[in-house]
């Protein structure tokens, strides 16, 4: 096994940059892809062999997500996304009944220790939850609203999104 890291020693020197970069900053940085890893042309792959993996992770407060969650549903509203309206309850019935992601609008990467809010937090689906912490180096991360309005101008119909297909 360490034969296979000796001889792709520049590989695991740039990994090694890469991790110390992403701890540094406070952001871990996607290591870029693997010249194998790109290769569609064979049909199978070996997976499921035990990992073990180290990561810091940041601190975050259970309670917080119970009461957001006790806050969204006030005055018997549905639990919803804060940004597409997807309720899980109505696509999956009891099995969806209760369940959202809560999400930093400002994520504590970039905010570090401080004291949340419940209004420092919003509630999303999965799918939107990855899109606000989906970025390209150099962007910076999105918030709920800011996903939202490229929702919008994104959408079929949009007259944002008809003026960028027509040209």
């Amino acid at each position: 096994m360490i034969r296979a890291f000796i001889d792709r020693e520049q590989e695991m020197l740039d990994a090694a940059d890469a991790i110390e970069e992403g701890i540094a900053s406070g952001q871990l940085q996607l290591i870029p892809p693997q010249p194998d890893e790109d290769d569609d042309t064979g049909v199978t792959a070996v997976e499921g062999r035990l990992l073990v993996r180290r990561a810091l992770a940041r601190e975050r407060d259970p309670k917080l997500r119970r009461l957001k969650i006790k806050q969204a549903r006030q005055g018997g509203r549905p639990l919803r996304c804060e940004v597409c309206d997807f309720d899980f309850a109505q696509a999956y019935g009891p099995l969806g009944e209760g369940y959202i992601e809560v999400h930093h609008v400002t994520p504590l990467h970039a905010s570090g220790t401080r004291s949340t809010r419940l209004d420092d937090l919003a509630c999303l689906c999965a799918n939107c939850h990855r899109m606000c912490h989906k970025n390209r180096p150099g962007e910076s991360w999105r918030t709920p609203d800011a996903l939202r309005a490229l929702m919008h101008t994104s959408a079929p119909g949009s007259a944002q999104a008809a003026s960028t297909t027509a040209s």
